[in-house]
């Protein structure tokens, strides 16, 4: 079965295992990563759908009706132990007018589209790459793009891209990267930042629960 297909799931084959649905904005660096996380020992059924194949700015409310979409086409429902989230990232762009408040705008609505339908949303400000510089080295510097996090990035993974997989790299150091993130996210609520954060909070990433959840 291809990468984002899900098979139908009707009410005669709820004994299989719960479904993790991961919608993804970006069609290979998180999708490389989730997908090295189905293993036996967690027991559940990782589907990774990758939402784009070219750089653009992030669309929270478009990815939430994906996974909308994906989640009522497969059946799947909280009751039954399985849940689906949506990985983002903050990506502003500074040269928009008002970017912190029209981002924050869409973020909030797409939010409460999440919720509605029992959806959660990891973000990651700026980008995703955050979470995999946490592995080595933890920074409340402000990191305004992708560009400013893979420069840190490269002193630990020298030859980082978004399309090389490294997992095998990183995976030693999952417990240091939740451990940074829990610590990154009580620096930013003692700096007065109300949960769940806006883009205005950077850096931040909030990946950890979802990783926690299958590790």
């Amino acid at each position: 079965m291809a990468r984002g297909q899900i098979e139908k799931r009707g009410v005669r084959r709820r004994s299989i295992k719960p479904v993790i649905l991961i919608v993804t904005e970006g069609s290979q660096t998180e999708p490389k990563y989730f997908e090295h996380l189905r293993t036996r020992k967690n027991n559940v059924d990782i589907r990774v759908v990758g939402s784009r194949s070219s750089a653009g700015e992030s669309d929270y409310i478009s990815l939430v009706h994906k996974a909308v979409e994906y989640k009522e086409k497969n059946q799947l429902a909280k009751r039954n132990g399985d849940t689906v989230w949506v990985v983002a990232d903050g990506d502003v762009n500074y040269n928009n007018p008002n970017p912190i408040d029209n981002k924050n705008m869409q973020l909030q609505k797409a939010r409460r589209m999440a919720e509605a339908k029992d959806i959660q949303i990891s973000l990651s400000n700026p980008c995703f790459e955050l979470w995999y510089l946490l592995h080595y080295q933890y920074t409340t510097k402000f990191l305004g793009n992708y560009n400013d996090v893979s420069r840190l990035l490269k002193n630990f993974i020298v030859n980082y891209r978004k399309t090389i997989d490294v997992y095998a790299e990183l995976s030693a150091h999952t417990a240091k990267a939740i451990e940074n993130s829990k610590r990154l996210e009580l620096y930013q609520k003692n700096n007065g930042n109300a949960s769940p954060f806006g883009v205005d909070v950077n850096p931040f990433t909030d990946v950890y629960k979802l990783v926690e959840s299958l590790v």
